[in-house]
């Protein structure tokens, strides 16, 4: 029988809950932080996605850890990794979601990419590392952010560009005046097919240039006579 005070009982149940409840708290701020910053980005993970992964790996890990302690106070050796273990390819299920393809470009690397750190943080939380995952949460918010605009100053993003551009051509004056543009802003064209249909010609291109490059395109083709439709697939 438990002859222990209620007051005694009490103090031991606060001085697991306070611990459990601080990494609680840690995981909402790391994820959210995170989250926030994906949100504001109109990324598919966005605040909530990240809190609750975050959350959800930390809970995990302090649960894994929790019964290992109860088996080997009963006199077994528990595994303290064995629950936590199983996040690393489970997470791997929610990154593949986020990933897309289309026909040349795929999108949601960086989003996937950011899923797994998440989940790589709040299992640092759960495992009584809080500080080290603030210091990995202001990392990864610094490679999001500072790089970013490191590579929009100095690099120019690049990126796999898809047109279907449909003209009337009047005696190949279209045509030619299409690739002086697609000259003008440095394209090199990684396929391409050109059909008619219904009398229209309709050009299909695919090619690996900056973003600000295929934002130029587009806004001068619409400038030539004969252009009927600019779209991107």
């Amino acid at each position: 029988m438990n002859f222990e005070h209620p007051s005694i009982q009490i103090f031991s149940f606060f001085s697991v809950a306070f611990p459990i409840g601080v990494k609680v708290l840690a995981a909402i701020v790391c994820g959210g932080l995170i989250g926030l910053e994906r949100e504001l980005k109109n990324k598919s993970a966005g605040l909530k996605t990240n809190i609750l992964i975050c959350l959800g790996s930390t809970l995990y890990t302090i649960i894994s850890m929790l019964i290992s302690q109860v088996f080997t106070d009963s006199g077994q050796i528990g595994d303290p990794a064995r629950i936590a273990a199983q996040i690393v390819p489970g997470i791997g299920f929610i990154g593949a979601g986020a990933i897309m393809q289309s026909r040349a470009s795929i999108l949601g690397l960086t989003t996937a990419a950011t899923i797994w750190v998440v989940a790589a943080i709040g299992i640092c939380i759960g495992a009584g590392y809080p500080l080290v995952a603030f210091v990995f949460t202001v990392t990864v918010l610094f490679t999001l952010l500072g790089i970013d605009r490191f590579e929009k100053k100095f690099i120019g993003h690049t990126g796999n560009h898809a047109l279907e551009i449909v003209f009337s051509d009047d005696e190949g004056k279209t045509r030619a005046a299409i690739n002086q543009i697609m000259s003008n802003c440095e394209i090199l064209l990684d396929d391409f097919d050109i059909m008619q249909q219904d009398g229209r010609h309709v050009l299909r291109i695919q090619y690996t240039n900056s973003n600000a490059s295929h934002r130029r395109l587009i806004m001068d083709l619409w400038g030539i006579k004969g252009i009927q439709e600019v779209r991107q697939f």
